[in-house]
């Protein structure tokens, strides 16, 4: 049975959204990583970004707040990290000294945003309240994995000692908490950590033995319902060679297919959530910078799963 294509006339009509109305960020990705673009202009739009205390701000819709967060400073150590940044370059430097400020040793972990007032446009899962660090669980599955992964990408400026403990807490956690337990954000946290060729391998070994049964706990399998936010076949999994991609790549051939069959008119891929009525003249924009991330996304997808014509 033939492998249902992406047509070349839905990938122009993708291409022609990310290059019209992407965020300039997300269009430098696109030119670099298909269509083999300088990273050079990546970092430019990175640095655009980063505020002076290191941390970077901009790089998520749902959360305008302009004060650095770990929210986006993991999200550009990420692509620094794939545009093969080293250690002691300034940027990821600098990032990585905002990751060691903001770390709440009673929590033994980050924050994934600062307090603040909620006066810059956000989705209502970053309202802030008195009760919102423990309403994430005190970030014990998200963002610790991801921050771990991190420290170990660019540890040159990371105490050894330090990095060891955390990596230890992440595996002890790993190993105790209830996959039904775990979120969808979280489970790709420890995809994260699992995945990130940086952190030792007994360490990602440890937390790979128990993604099979944290994704089982959590994926949503029924077509039907892929219209929601829980964890669909394309979070655990970016290309071929991911690990998770064997033991699920039923569910996974089967989600590419619905996400050629879903396309935009507009070419675009929309994010399946909204603000729900909050900050309703920020919210339309913050939309079409999500089109523009997710249709980014799905081409480099198809692109992996050789599903573009």
């Amino acid at each position: 049975m033939p492998v249902q294509q992406l047509t070349a006339e839905q990938r122009e009509r993708a291409v022609d959204f990310v290059l019209t109305h992407a965020l300039p960020l997300d269009r430098a990705v696109f030119y670099h990583h298909l269509l083999g673009g300088d990273r050079e202009a990546v970092i430019e739009e990175l640095a655009v970004l980063q505020n002076d205390d290191g941390g970077f701000h901009g790089l998520e819709a749902d959360f305008q707040d302009e004060a650095s967060s770990v929210l986006c400073t993991l999200r550009a150590l990420e692509m620094l990290e794939e545009l093969g940044a080293h250690a002691l370059d300034l940027m990821p430097a600098r990032a990585i000294d905002y990751l060691i400020a903001s770390y709440v040793p009673a929590w033994r972990s980050w924050p994934l945003v600062p307090r603040h007032d909620n006066a810059a446009p956000h989705a209502p899962w970053w309202h802030w309240s008195d009760e919102f660090d423990e309403s994430w669980g005190l970030y014990a599955d998200n963002p610790r994995p991801s921050v771990a992964a991190a420290l170990h990408a660019f540890s040159g400026h990371v105490d050894a000692a330090f990095l060891s403990e955390i990596t230890e807490t992440v595996v002890e956690r790993a190993a105790e908490v209830d996959p039904a337990a775990i979120q969808k954000d979280a489970v790709e946290c420890y995809i994260r950590f699992a995945t990130t060729p940086a952190v030792p391998s007994p360490a990602r070994d440890a937390v790979l033995a128990r993604l099979p049964g944290f994704v089982e706990a959590t994926l949503v399998t029924d077509p039907d319902d892929w219209g929601g936010y829980g964890l669909q076949p394309l979070d655990i999994v970016d290309d071929p060679a991911s690990p998770l991609y064997a033991p699920f790549r039923e569910h996974v051939d089967r989600h590419l297919d619905h996400v050629i069959e879903r396309q935009g008119e507009d070419g675009a891929w929309a994010p399946n959530w909204s603000w729900m009525g909050a900050f309703p003249e920020a919210w339309p924009p913050a939309e079409v910078a999500w089109k523009g991330v997710l249709t980014l996304k799905r081409l480099r997808q198809l692109a992996a799963f050789g599903r573009l014509s």
